[in-house]
């Protein structure tokens, strides 16, 4: 018995590092095979500098806890226009230093750079990224504009929602008074406008205000930005099911949504 047992343990192992071994020559050669792809792609584009990079992450190490400085220093190198891959995404990011250059892109290039990346966060708060800030360029979205400006941003309807502004302003200036006038002369002054520019779009598009919008926007913005897996490493996107992120996210959409 001792050795049947000591025979199935070895086979066990052996099929185990078999195993691993396969996983691990498939992904190099996938890997191998995608990158030699993508650079016979980019063999006749003329790119912009970019910094170098590693394998699977891309300059996904080189952005630190402030990205925007970590952005900065790059830039003092790699100039005013530098490609980045972060991770395993699709598109290349271009990031752009210089003012002057932005205003080419915004102005002249403006077609080529209208759309913005949807992420895993969007597509499950913003029923698969068809509003208008995520939306895709296009007829449909044009058409999304056009009423947004004559039906909800017309001089018209912004002056009709004069007196709940003028309310809402007030009472914001009531309780700054109050505190100052009280012995703990301090306020979160970040939250206090929150609140108050939640409450008056409550009253505007719903008729009055929800006291839990103020968490639930919080809620969206964060989780808008926040890092998910997917994003960067889409074959790896069930890291986030595991993590319960898109849980997260779906409970904030049926919140959001009812």
């Amino acid at each position: 018995m001792a050795l049947k047992q000591w025979l199935y343990e070895q086979m066990k192992e052996m099929a185990f590092s078999t195993f691993y071994l396969s996983l691990f020559f498939f992904i190099s050669v996938l890997y191998l095979f995608n990158l030699t792809r993508k650079t016979k792609s980019k063999t006749n584009l003329n790119l912009p500098p970019s910094p170098p990079k590693l394998p699977l992450i891309g300059n996904l190490h080189q952005l630190g806890s402030l990205p925007h400085r970590s952005l900065r220093d790059l830039s003092l190198k790699h100039g005013d226009i530098m490609l980045l891959q972060l991770g395993q995404m699709q598109n290349p990011t271009v990031v752009v230093s210089s003012a002057d250059v932005a205003m080419e892109i915004m102005k002249t290039h403006d077609m080529a750079f209208s759309n913005r990346p949807q992420n895993t966060a969007a597509k499950v708060l913003l029923y698969g990224g068809i509003d208008i800030v995520f939306g895709l360029y296009g007829e449909r979205w044009s058409q999304k504009r056009k009423i947004c400006a004559r039906e909800l941003l017309s001089t018209k309807r912004v002056q009709s929602f004069h007196q709940i502004r003028k309310e809402e302003v007030a009472i914001l200036v009531n309780k700054l008074r109050e505190v100052s006038s009280s012995e703990e002369c301090y306020v979160n002054l970040s939250d206090m406008l929150m609140a108050t520019a939640n409450d008056v779009v409550c009253r505007c598009v719903l008729g009055r205000k929800y006291p839990g919008v103020k968490e639930l926007a919080r809620d969206v913005m964060v989780q808008l930005t926040a890092f998910t897996v997917r994003d960067y490493f889409p074959l790896m996107g069930w890291i986030d099911v595991l993590t319960g992120k898109i849980q997260e996210h779906k409970a904030t959409f049926r919140a959001l949504d009812a």
